[in-house]
């Protein structure tokens, strides 16, 4: 784990934060949607608006959030310098906005026609990232890089098979063509979850727990090995979908066992913090790993694969962002005033987003995990509230990232 950190080096705040307002907006968009559709939405793994719900909340909410931590990890943490920033920070978040909107109305209403207009948006977010960055990430020798470089590199890679797959199918739809949709899908997926969302996240919690939560390092060895044997272990359950391959789900058995480890020793860590009072982030990353471990023991189980599905996505993956959204942006806004020798309108870094609102937020997305978790079992009584629940989570994180943003208005 890299500790010297080149905050010199950081790009302008604006750039960053729009991706994090943007992720909230999103996440509210999906829990009106679910709440308008109520039972129909979680019905059905395939429903319209289900569809459209987890694609607000991957891409709107989750990959939108990751590419502007990204855009700052990448000079700050990594040392690589990203071509043209304010360009493709704009460029990216156009181009991702727009496709995760067209493409979450092309699943509701059911046009397949505007599948293809959408992938293609989103295809040109993902280039578009790659391009800016790839060159100079990969520059460095492998041995000189951190952690959690080292996982970013396996992670962009993913991204791109995701995205690759889901334009393939897209497209696949839009113009009519017969492919194996159901394989695709479950790769799509795969490469989605496991690959991409699910590495960098390890990758960054590689750098970010130990820092914000003052623990232990991770084991070497653990820093080393498990983004590649998750990539490994994804490309080889991905071949299964395709190919003759002994194990049959073992080795999907296999990806959920790595991440219950990285779960596991997560926990340990955060058990051995040295600061006595754990803050929001703490619970946040609390819920995320309880989320995964819960998720990894349910999926082998009879149960609908929306249940271990939704404790990874909103459990798992967006509790960890919006857990690190409460120290970065604060973070942020701290270095900008410090770097531009402003007056700091708050007298300390944890004033910027107080600490209750944050615990607020927490305790409301907590609570939309738990319900929607159940009402993929009892959709009938559950869904509404459930949705509820996901809606109030989303606006209380926007306007807790809305005020932290009216701070820098001042300047």
């Amino acid at each position: 784990m890299q500790r010297v950190l080149a905050l010199e080096d950081s790009l302008p705040l604006a750039l960053s934060l729009r991706f994090f307002v943007s992720a909230a907006l999103f996440a509210a968009l999906a829990g009106a949607l679910l709440l308008w559709h109520g039972e129909t939405a979680l019905a059905s793994n395939w429903s319209p608006a289900m569809l459209a719900a987890t694609h607000l909340i991957v891409l709107g909410t989750l990959s939108m959030a990751m590419v502007g931590a990204l855009l700052q990890i990448l000079p700050v943490v990594c040392g690589v310098a990203i071509a043209w920033p304010a360009r493709s920070a704009a460029a990216i978040h156009a181009s991702l906005s727009g496709g995760t909107l067209w493409l979450a109305l092309a699943l509701l209403l059911q046009q397949r026609s505007w599948l293809a207009p959408a992938a293609s948006l989103l295809l040109l977010a993902v280039g578009w990232l790659l391009a800016c960055c790839i060159q100079s990430l990969w520059q460095a020798r492998p041995a000189a890089a951190g952690a959690t470089e080292k996982a970013i590199r396996l992670a962009l890679p993913a991204l791109l098979i995701t995205a690759l797959l889901g334009a393939g199918m897209a497209l696949a739809l839009a113009w009519q063509r017969p492919v194996p949709l159901l394989a695709l899908l479950g790769m799509h997926v795969r490469w989605g979850l496991g690959g991409w969302i699910g590495i960098l996240i390890v990758g960054v919690a590689f750098q970010v727990i130990p820092m914000f939560q003052v623990t232990p390092l991770y084991p070497r060895r653990l820093e080393q090995w498990l983004p590649p044997a998750l990539l490994l272990l994804v490309t080889a359950a991905s071949i299964g979908e395709f190919a003759p391959w002994p194990g049959g789900t073992a080795w999907q058995m296999a990806l959920a066992a790595a991440y219950a480890g990285f779960g596991i020793v997560t926990l340990v860590l955060l058990a051995r913090r040295k600061r006595p009072a754990p803050d929001p982030t703490t619970w946040f990353w609390r819920l995320s790993i309880a989320s995964l471990l819960l998720g990894c023991i349910l999926l082998p189980t009879t149960l609908p694969c929306l249940t271990p599905g939704i404790l990874f996505v909103l459990g798992f993956a967006c509790s960890a962002v919006m857990g690190m959204l409460y120290k970065i942006v604060p973070f942020l806004l701290w270095l900008h005033w410090q770097q531009l020798g402003l007056p700091r309108p708050v007298a300390s870094i944890r004033l910027v987003i107080p600490q209750a609102q944050a615990f607020g937020q927490c305790a409301c997305h907590a609570a939309a995990v738990a319900l929607l978790a159940a009402a993929s079992l009892w959709p009938a009584a559950l869904s509404r509230p459930a949705a509820l629940a996901l809606l109030l989570s989303a606006l209380y994180l926007l306007l807790n990232l809305v005020r932290a943003v009216r701070l820098r208005a001042r300047d």
